[in-house]
């Protein structure tokens, strides 16, 4: 038995156009008197959207979509808080915001507790795969190997020794190619996928040949050119 050492993953960082989900709870929601719940006005604000996603977040399976209230990031990386205003989330991780939270919102409830999602973590995978589409992954985790069994994996047309990976970061977008083969691939900083990450799978070359324009329609077309003029040489020459 072979045990190699796992680096552990790193907490991911809220980006502007993520959408959050937030939920505030406190113990004196239970114990308030006249049946008001203090924490309703944050837990009912935000807008709502219409998340699509694998059945089971990465693992694949049929769609379904569910509509959420939450808070989109904007390109600045703020959201717009419920009484508290403009909160700047980019850049954090998802418990550096549960702790701002409950900090700021001590003022106004007692010993607040907050969670928080993101609940487009979502990339996308084409070429040659079993399905096109977005992932969303609902615990925001989803490796190369979730998105590609989610995608419907790789057939033989496809090839699993040059997958691309695009990310974008911070302005600079980044290009890097996954063998699926190597045991190298579960040390690599792009195993573990990133929110908004494009996957794309090349066509084996079987299957470049088979879309070539070239070979498909020009080459069988001349094949049969020379092939009758060989016969018609081959008659004249039997003639004389």
């Amino acid at each position: 038995v072979q045990v190699d050492n796992i680096e552990r993953r790193k907490e991911v960082n809220i980006l502007p156009e993520d959408i959050l989900a937030i939920k505030v709870s406190t113990i004196s929601s239970i114990v308030e008197k006249g049946g008001i719940n203090p924490v309703a006005i944050f837990n009912e604000g935000g807008t709502a959207y219409s998340i699509s996603a694998s059945a089971g977040g990465a693992g694949g399976g049929a769609a379904n979509s569910a509509q959420n209230l939450g808070y989109l990031v904007d390109v600045n990386g703020f959201i717009d808080y419920p009484v508290i205003g403009k909160l700047k989330v980019s850049g954090l991780t998802l418990r550096q915001l549960k702790d701002l939270l409950a900090d700021k919102l001590k003022a106004y409830v007692k010993e607040p507790v907050v969670e928080a999602n993101i609940i487009n973590f979502r990339v996308t995978v084409f070429g040659e795969v079993g399905r096109v589409g977005q992932i969303v992954a609902a615990n925001q985790k989803i490796s190369i190997l979730d998105a590609i069994a989610a995608a419907g994996d790789i057939p033989i047309t496809g090839r699993k020794d040059n997958v691309l990976i695009i990310r974008e970061t911070e302005g600079k977008r980044e290009y890097a190619r996954l063998n699926l083969n190597s045991r190298t691939l579960f040390s690599s900083p792009y195993y573990y996928l990133k929110q908004n990450d494009i996957v794309y799978v090349e066509p084996a070359r079987v299957r470049r040949q088979e879309n070539n324009d070239f070979l498909k329609f020009y080459l069988p077309t001349m094949m049969t050119i020379l092939s009758s003029a060989v016969t018609i040489y081959g008659i004249t020459q039997l003639a004389k």
